[in-house]
């Protein structure tokens, strides 16, 4: 009757979502529930408004500024993390990449005309950091045993090089999401509602990502709306919660996709990594797998 439960849930959330209000409160037995309603019993509740998710701004932007010998076309960076920027010279057709610094900007071509609009292609992070084969906390504070669902090159989706080592944890709506490693936010998205397994919601899922001093990034998404905690440029210390766990996006069911990704040149691709338990002993990740949460050190 639980797993009912939740499933009736989390299909409640998604229509009082398009309905557009829904009110978030704990029952009795201290459990987050949300509904179209108010609760029956005198106690606190808060309300949330749903409104379509609104159009990115570009946090990577490419302009010219006139010098004496004619034009420097520079690029900068609002992350906070450094970022590759790849594109082809508009004048010989060579191809350049440069890395710009966290929330900073770099000179990315010289010329005596003003270089066109240009296309680009952008990665999060620096290529020529190496990851230091950390062992990672649980991404999870629940001390209840968490199954996974889907490990290292699952066949249902984690088949290209940005999934191909992520875990997927199944977990009821809202148990909070911790930080694996101390490190810096540098991308906070919680604004869609929905989940489904179309191409159309290849892109929709709510995620938060933390960079960590080897330059390596953990992925945490699926995330439920509304629900993150940190916002960008905050830094987080081992054991700290994130979020609440979700299914937006391309999904399933309730749980976590969880990856750490790195910069391989001009494209973000997941990497192998080992979990450490309770006991200290580090283990890879398998389906069928029952975790457990770790305690905030």
């Amino acid at each position: 009757m639980k797993g009912v439960w939740l499933l009736l849930l989390l299909v409640g959330f998604l229509t009082i979502c398009q309905a557009g209000q829904m009110y978030k409160y704990k029952d009795a037995n201290g459990d987050w529930i949300f509904s179209d309603k108010p609760p029956e019993r005198e106690q606190d509740f808060s309300t949330l408004q749903y409104s379509s998710p609104k159009k990115p701004t570009s946090k990577i932007k490419l302009y010219n500024v006139k010098g004496k010998g004619g034009y420097i076309l520079y690029a900068k960076n609002d992350f906070y993390t450094p970022v590759e920027v790849g594109f082809t010279s508009p004048f010989d057709q060579t191809l350049i990449s440069k890395v710009i610094p966290a929330r900073g900007h770099i000179a990315l071509l010289e010329s005596k005309k003003k270089a066109p609009k240009l296309s680009y292609r952008w990665a999060l992070g620096d290529p020529n950091n190496v990851a230091d084969n950390y062992q990672y906390h649980a991404p999870f504070g629940s001390p209840k045993g968490h199954r996974i669902t889907q490990g290292f090159n699952g066949q249902f989706s984690h088949t290209n090089e940005y999934s191909r080592y992520a875990v997927d944890i199944a977990m009821d709506v809202g148990t909070y999401l911790t930080a694996v490693r101390a490190g810096t936010v540098v991308w906070v998205k919680d604004d869609y509602h929905m989940s489904g397994t179309t191409n159309y919601f290849l892109d929709k899922a709510n995620v938060i990502k933390v960079l960590h001093d080897d330059g390596t990034f953990a992925s945490y998404a699926h995330i439920l709306m509304d629900t993150a905690i940190v916002k960008e440029g905050d830094k987080v210390a081992l054991g700290d919660r994130l979020a609440r766990s979700g299914s937006s996006g391309f999904s399933t069911g309730p749980h976590l996709h969880f990856s750490i990704v790195k910069n391989s040149g001009l494209k973000n691709i997941s990497i192998p990594f080992k979990f450490i338990d309770s006991k200290g002993m580090a283990f890879t990740p398998k389906r069928a797998m029952i975790m457990v949460g770790s305690n905030k050190p």
